[in-house]
């Protein structure tokens, strides 16, 4: 799934004004973890052969890697289509009768559509108890899997300070040099402002210190009006770039020969939770279940942190090589997780029409 596919569904409750029937669907019991996964599932997996997702590209947090794992592991193949969140969910509803895909991969704000378009199967992994009550819906109807944190990467041969915090940023030394996306069109950029919400006393049921934070910025002429890629990363066209941490560490790995510092501000910031599940009419139901099983066992969770996000199993040990690429933990002590997905949404909407008001 592309950056580009986050966004919040108020920016796209134009494409789900159709409802789909309700027609309920036990959720399966959650599988005891020390018993593996049931050779009556594998085997129904099996006989299925293939399973078709929308937006798991093999760029998005490695589920190249992930769903490589998977295939090696079972000898299910896979076919992926690549969309963003908005139009998973509009394709999903639109072929409600002649299902397609077997699952998909969203942020956490689609959590309350995908319960009310009952767009998913519940079923419960062999991990479910490890997944923490926030990530997870009581019914088994979605869940996530990994996370990542709202953060800075800096240039540092660009930059002669690199800021620590949200104010930092706000100091003089800084203009024309923070680059970050549209708050009125991506996702990313609502939840940059979400963290500086939270930095400065807001949460996702109170958005405006985040809004009040980038108008002083605005003012003072921070942002350069860039907004950030790979490119112009390297170019060294974004001396700071406001992007989840997952990003950054991508960025940064990716470009061993610049001098590039991933930054999780002290003052505060947010984690951002994405949520996998079956969908209702998965033609590949015992696949899509099988995959669950995989993306959050050991294996899954490591393929997810290999892309540089946090897997949501605490249990999961990273190799020494692979931690010494995140900061340390300590600075992950600044995060807050919104835990409310139905304020998370609305947070979206209003920092999109917030920010109408304050840019230039």
């Amino acid at each position: 799934m592309s950056i580009k596919k986050v966004s919040f569904v108020g920016l796209w409750m134009a494409f789900v004004l159709a409802v789909l029937p309700l027609t309920p669907v036990a959720a399966a019991p959650p599988a005891d973890a020390a018993k593996g996964v049931p050779a009556q599932l594998i085997q129904a997996a099996k006989s299925e052969g293939t399973i078709v997702s929308y937006g798991l590209p093999n760029s998005w947090v490695n589920y190249g890697g992930l769903l490589q794992g998977f295939t090696k592991e079972y000898g299910i193949t896979h076919k992926d289509t690549d969309m963003d969140s908005g139009t998973i969910i509009s394709t999903l509803i639109a072929e409600a009768s002649s299902p397609v895909a077997d699952t998909t991969d969203l942020g956490l704000a689609f959590a309350k559509l995908v319960e009310d378009k009952n767009l998913s199967k519940p079923y419960m992994n062999a991990y479910w108890a490890e997944i923490p009550g926030y990530a997870k819906d009581p019914k088994g109807r979605w869940s996530a899997a990994f996370y990542g944190v709202m953060g800075f990467l800096v240039n540092a041969d660009k930059v002669k300070n690199v800021p620590k915090t949200w104010d930092d940023l706000l100091k003089p030394e800084y203009k024309g040099t923070m680059c970050m996306k549209n708050p009125r069109s991506s996702a990313t950029a609502q939840m940059s402002v979400l963290g500086a919400a939270f930095a400065h006393g807001g949460s996702e049921t109170n958005v405006q210190p985040g809004l009040d934070y980038f108008k002083k910025m605005i003012d003072r002429g921070i942002p350069n009006g860039v907004s950030p890629s790979s490119a112009n990363i390297q170019k060294g066209e974004c001396p700071v770039t406001i992007q989840w941490d997952f990003e950054a560490l991508r960025n940064k790995d990716q470009n061993p020969n610049m001098n590039l510092q991933v930054v999780i501000p002290s003052d505060g910031t947010v984690a951002g939770l994405y949520i996998q599940f079956v969908t209702a009419g998965a033609p590949h139901a015992n696949a899509a279940k099988l995959l669950m099983e995989y993306e959050y066992s050991d294996k899954g969770q490591l393929a997810y942190a290999q892309g540089f996000v946090h897997p949501i199993r605490t249990s999961v040990k990273l190799p020494a090589d692979l931690l010494a690429k995140f900061p340390p933990a300590a600075a992950y002590k600044s995060v807050s997780f919104p835990k409310d997905y139905v304020a998370l949404d609305k947070a979206g909407s209003a920092i999109a029409d917030g920010w109408t008001l304050i840019a230039k």
